[in-house]
């Protein structure tokens, strides 16, 4: 790479170490605060819709197809009613179509689906044909919440990790010099984005990109962000997803195309030095100084 260029930081490993703690320190923090408040909303939220079917199947009795023609969005709860709780691509599967509301046409179908996976753990009686008893039910319905409860705080924190990061990520870039570009078409050569720009997620020679920014000096700075909840996933999100695709990118674009990501959570320090070492550079999302001094620092 030329001299010219305005190289972007590397850490040694005390400063990577030193980033890493403050990162999982912030993290544990973070989830020991608002885990039980977060979980007791999202189940106070949903268990009202499982009880809602229970009533309109007659405790899963009579699960029908008119269920879903009375509310085309209730196939969302019964997800969790079967044994193990399948996702919403098992059911389109299962089903033989993809839906957002289950269409008229296919409301017997669903209920079909739903029905011969049903879980026999909690709703024992439905097999054997009868009733539950008021304990059976109250216990089932908990269980069925508690189920999806997890399942959707999951989601949302992952939902609002991203759009947090990825909030945070464009400030630092908007504060380096850097313009939002709102197009989110592909990127295939580096003027399908002027430079001295930043736009949110698009795709880079067919991988998607968080936060691609084109560089006054023509480089591209292709930019993800990711948290992790343990060093396993730390592994899988950085050394697997995000060196990949720095790989795939370099192998498009050449030594002009950059990849960092903005971490967040919980990593070890061989995974760091793994990444680093592939040239990926490193970025947290507790202190995005680095990156924003990086950036206004190149030159056109």
């Amino acid at each position: 790479m030329p001299l010219a260029f305005h190289q972007p930081p590397t850490w040694t490993m005390e400063e990577l170490k030193a980033a890493r703690d403050r990162a999982e320190q912030l993290f544990t923090a973070h989830r020991r605060e608002e885990g039980p408040r977060s979980f007791g909303r999202m189940y106070s939220t949903l268990r009202p819709h499982v009880e809602q079917i229970f009533d309109a199947s007659n405790d899963l009795l009579d699960l029908t197809g008119k269920v879903f023609t009375d509310d085309p969005s209730a196939w969302q709860v019964c997800r969790y009613l079967c044994g193990p709780p399948i996702s919403q691509e098992d059911l389109w599967t299962l089903v033989g179509a993809k839906f957002r509301q289950v269409p008229v046409a296919l409301a017997d179908e669903t209920a079909e689906a739903i029905r011969v996976v049903i879980d026999p753990v909690r709703f024992p009686w439905v097999e054997q044909r009868r009733y539950p008893t008021e304990s059976e039910r109250q216990a089932a319905i908990l269980a069925t919440s508690v189920l999806w409860a997890a399942q959707q705080l999951a989601t949302e924190r992952r939902g609002e990790a991203s759009t947090r990061q990825e909030a945070s990520t464009g400030e630092a870039l908007s504060q380096a010099g850097l313009t939002l570009d709102p197009s989110r078409s592909p990127i295939q050569f580096f003027d399908d984005m002027q430079r001295g720009t930043f736009s949110r997620e698009r795709h880079i020679a067919g991988a998607k990109c968080d936060v691609p920014a084109r560089l006054p000096d023509g480089r591209l700075l292709a930019l993800e962000c990711k948290v992790s909840n343990g060093p396993k996933n730390g592994w899988k999100r950085v050394n697997r997803e995000v060196a990949g695709k720095a790989e795939a990118w370099r192998s498009h674009f050449g030594v002009q195309l950059l990849t960092g990501v903005v971490l967040a959570g919980v990593f070890d320090l061989s995974c760091l030095r793994t990444a680093q070492e592939a040239g990926v550079i490193l970025f947290w999302e507790h202190d995005l100084t680095p990156l924003r001094d990086f950036v206004s620092g190149v030159r056109g």
